[in-house]
């Protein structure tokens, strides 16, 4: 199913940064150090502890922690949290049980660690009075597949020389001779300790072999499964939790309300970068929340999405940046009595972009249950091309014709809609579909020119197949059908390459993807945001606006210009171009596109804030006063405009208006030494 929303792309043309800087603090205060050194110090990923240690406040943290505990939370949405409550219930135990007889702090101690990690012990063999034998202990342990430990496994510890604290016993570093008491002789190998060990105790020498039952390993011999085992053991918490959630509280920290931090959810998110039949380029994008939570609203069950979105350059500039709202709803009935959450998602939208190698930081928040999620990726667009190339192939569950004409589909092409998942896993009763484009100048492209496509499989060659690019169908777009029902599980590659006539490789470009064990995928619902008749003016404008943001005023002018010629009625288009013309300093222009828009007691926020200001900059205050005045009356307050206004006031020989708006703003934002120092100047005449 297809949910089509309506949205014009928003541009933010005095932009701010997406997020902040990172910072290392060099110290924490006693309770978050005791908290990351000794209450998670065993399970904390290297990910988590580097952004913990990054965080600046205490509120940050306490924010952080929250978060982590979530993640581990088995049972979420429910108030109690069985992990976190297990895991302060080890500690404890381990605590007070193994450290009577070490001399550091429980927790500290091998026993104490392995408890912590693994828990109770399925019995636990202890030989504390073998003669001659070191006192030892084996825990038995019995775990899940999901564990990725062994079904069961044996933990020994031992009195290293008979004296201290027990500690971890490995069979290859100490062997069977380390158990066995100094008085009853020197061994020359260890099948002769193994021996003489089996005589003492003849089930403790068979498990000091390997920590693995059943395995078959001679006494002179190691046990690389058992060295395997302890490495495992310690990494098992670390692997049990997706740490992708700490990136994101670092990176949107200063974004995100707080409301919102502690509640991450994973995503998988996808780009594809295409030319649109315009000869424009277009990042199309979609992103698949691991989990959705819902509103029950009677008959429906609803949903709020809303995104963020920045692109920037290599330096870190803003070149675009957009906020959309993604609200959506669907019948109970559509999920069959499995419940909301059985249901999967794909929220999809495309802008178009200008040349540049860039980063795109994607940020959903579901306003409903106050989760956040991100996504980021590289996208390149080629500039001018001298030969032929290959677009991107997007790997595509399905292609069916599009609702109408006229819209901004994602993934939409020619009349048709490109079904296509972030996932990109397939079931081997599905068909997929390659869908590319061939780039730069096609006219140098012969009737003997192919394309191949071969199918990697693990790096091996799995099958290939050749088609001229004349038996395609016409269009800027071509797309090959590939049956998988010869493709066994696993992991694929397909090299979809532009062969000439003589069978040289022009160029070529890759894509891979997944056949699952099970013969057709479950597919997302699509929620896509539609812009409807979208026009050659919301292509000039919108790339025209990202060419102003990366620096290249006079192809931004050029755009700007053709984009409001063609459409003056759009207010979106005379605003952009406006700003153009004000950092141009052209501002009688700017002040000419923009009148039209600005009817008494009507114009728009962007609308007077221009006009204001494009009057102040042509010396004609008293009509920019009233534009910044009636800004303030209608929209609120805003200290830069308050400032301009008191600029105008005083320009006008209004000082005591100037002084009054100046002392106003300094009681809203009182850190602003210029103004400041002009207030403390008016005073003193």
């Amino acid at each position: 199913m297809k949910i089509r929303l309506t949205a014009a792309v928003v541009m933010l043309t005095f932009l701010v940064p997406l997020y902040g800087q990172d910072k290392a603090v060099p110290g924490l205060p006693e309770q978050y150090k005791k908290w990351l050194d000794e209450e998670v110090v065993y399970i904390i990923t290297p990910k988590e502890r580097e952004v913990f240690l990054k965080l600046q406040t205490d509120k940050e943290r306490e924010i952080f922690i929250e978060a982590f505990w979530k993640q581990r939370d088995p049972t979420p949405g429910t108030p109690a949290n069985e992990f976190r409550e297990e895991h302060y219930r080890r500690l404890q135990y381990a605590t007070r049980i193994y450290g009577r007889s070490a001399p550091v702090s429980g927790w500290r101690t091998d026993r104490g660690r392995i408890y912590i990690i693994l828990g109770d012990p399925k019995s636990i063999e202890k030989y504390d009075n073998v003669q001659n034998v070191y006192p030892t202990e084996i825990w038995l342990y019995q775990m899940e597949p999901a564990s990725g430990l062994p079904a069961a496994f044996n933990v020994i510890f031992f009195r290293e020389h008979g004296t201290g604290d027990y500690i971890l016993y490995s069979p290859s570093q100490h062997g069977p001779r380390s158990l066995i008491a100094a008085v009853v002789g020197d061994f020359k190998d260890e099948r002769t300790a193994y021996e003489e060990l089996r005589i003492l105790e003849p089930n403790l020498a068979r498990q000091s072999l390997s920590l693995i039952p059943g395995e078959r390993v001679s006494p002179d011999s190691l046990s690389l499964a058992s060295n395997t085992l302890v490495s495992n053991i310690y990494a098992m918490p670390r692997k049990m939790v997706k740490d992708t959630y700490a990136d994101a509280i670092l990176k949107y920290k200063d974004f995100v309300e707080v409301d919102y931090t502690a509640n991450y959810i994973d995503s998988d998110g996808q780009v594809w970068v295409a030319r649109d039949p315009s000869g424009f380029f277009e990042v199309h994008y979609s992103v698949e929340p691991g989990k959705i939570s819902v509103e029950d609203a009677g008959d429906r069950y609803a949903a709020r999405f809303e995104l963020t979105g920045r692109v920037t350059d290599p330096e870190g500039k803003t070149v675009f940046q957009f906020d959309k709202a993604f609200p959506f709803s669907f019948d109970k009935d559509e999920v069959q009595g499995k419940g909301p959450s059985s249901k999967t998602f794909s929220l999809q939208d495309v802008f178009p972009l200008i040349p540049g190698r860039y980063s795109f930081d994607l940020l959903l928040k579901n306003a409903a249950s106050r989760e956040f999620s991100s996504f980021a990726a590289k996208i390149v667009i080629p500039g001018d091309l001298a030969a032929p190339a290959m677009g991107p192939p997007e790997l595509a569950y399905g292609i069916e014709p599009a609702s109408s004409a006229g819209e901004k589909v994602p993934f939409g092409f020619g009349g048709s809609q490109i079904l296509s998942s972030s996932r990109k896993s397939f079931g081997s009763q599905d068909t997929l579909h390659i869908v590319f484009q061939i780039l730069g100048p096609t006219d140098v492209i012969r009737t003997g020119d192919r394309v191949k496509f071969v199918f990697f499989k693990e790096d091996k060659e799995f099958t290939s197949s050749e088609k001229k690019l004349n038996e395609f169908a016409p269009g800027v777009f071509f797309s090959e059908p590939q049956t998988l029902k010869s493709f066994a599980p696993g992991y694929y590659k397909v090299k979809v390459s532009l062969l000439d006539a003589a069978g040289k490789e022009l160029d070529s470009k890759s894509a891979d993807f997944e056949v699952s064990t099970v013969l057709s995928v479950p597919r997302p619902m699509v929620v896509a945001n539609v812009s409807r008749n979208f026009e050659r003016a919301d292509y000039l404008s919108v790339t025209g606006l990202e060419l102003m943001n990366a620096g290249s005023l006079k192809e931004a002018s050029g755009r700007l210009a053709e984009a409001w010629s063609l459409r003056p009625d759009r207010q979106e288009i005379a605003v952009g171009y406006s700003q153009c013309l004000y950092i141009l300093q052209d501002y009688g222009k700017a002040k000419a596109v923009l009148l039209p828009l600005a009817p008494p007691g009507k114009a728009s926020a962007d609308v007077l804030s221009i006009l204001g200001r494009t009057c102040h900059a042509l010396g004609e205050f008293k009509e920019a006063a009233a534009y910044y005045r009636e800004y303030l009356e209608r929209f609120g307050t805003n200290i830069d405009i308050m400032n301009f206004l008191g600029t105008c006031y005083f320009q006008l020989g209004m000082k005591d208006e100037a002084l009054r708006i100046w002392e106003k703003s300094l009681e809203i934002s009182p850190e602003q030494s210029q103004i400041r120092k002009l207030v403390d100047n008016l005073k003193k005449k």
